[in-house]
């Protein structure tokens, strides 16, 4: 199904001035429809996206493991804000696990000035997460380890049909990634931009089943 490319209001206001007259022109665009890509590991459950029916979505730290390595990170569900690698500290001494709003300053260790920190957190966030691609790429899918490929015809459509199940409104954006030790639920390492993701994110401490809407997306290939 193709979908009309939505067309732009245009607003013309004109403006003097002592050098003449000029114009200000706004674009305002409706109707924008965000399509996503979803790789998914069984080719039958992409049946579910298309024709309707329950899925599940998995907390944040499902998707933890000890190594990166396709859909897997060691950093998932971690939320590091500061100016200095808050593991980076234990050379001074010091181990520190789930603190927020830390505070450091003037501090010295055998002679070694320490780092200042301000507002700085270190801690594990747990959330549901659905985690869908900008593109469709059989490279990506592949790296990901997924069999087939279906395409979300509206993102923002279905994140309102599953605030309505989890019973809250979830945060949706694309992820931005980095080379620092930053991290939060849409910022991830460097080493995970070949995913292009764009996530859904609830804040819940429990997995839940959810209903997906007939139409919701269109087979676009089987990868075998």
């Amino acid at each position: 199904m193709l979908l009309p490319c939505p067309l732009p209001l245009c607003i013309f206001k004109e403006f003097n001035c002592s050098g003449g007259n000029f114009f200000f022109i706004k674009f305002i665009f409706f109707g924008g429809v965000v399509e996503k890509f979803l790789y998914l590991t069984e080719v039958e459950w992409a049946d579910t996206w298309v024709n309707g029916g329950g899925i599940p979505i998995l907390l944040a730290s499902s998707y933890l493991s000890e190594k990166r390595e396709g859909i897997f990170t060691p950093d998932e569900n971690l939320i590091h804000k500061s100016s200095f690698p808050i593991p980076e500290l234990r050379q001074f001494g010091i181990h520190i696990e789930g603190v927020q709003g830390l505070n450091m300053s003037n501090n010295s260790f055998n002679g070694r000035k320490m780092p200042e920190l301000r507002n700085a957190s270190y801690y594990h966030e747990d959330g549901l997460i659905l985690s869908f691609c900008d593109v469709f790429s059989v490279e990506i899918a592949r790296k990901m380890g997924k069999k087939v490929c279906v395409k979300i015809f509206n993102i923002e459509n279905l994140g309102k049909v599953i605030d309505k199940q989890v019973g809250s409104k979830g945060i949706m954006r694309n992820c931005k990634y980095t080379y620092d030790h930053q991290r939060n639920h849409f910022l991830k390492s460097k080493e995970d931009e070949w995913q292009r993701e764009y996530r859904l994110f609830w804040k819940k401490e429990d997995s839940v089943r959810v209903e997906i809407p007939t139409g919701t997306a269109e087979l676009v290939t089987i990868l075998e």
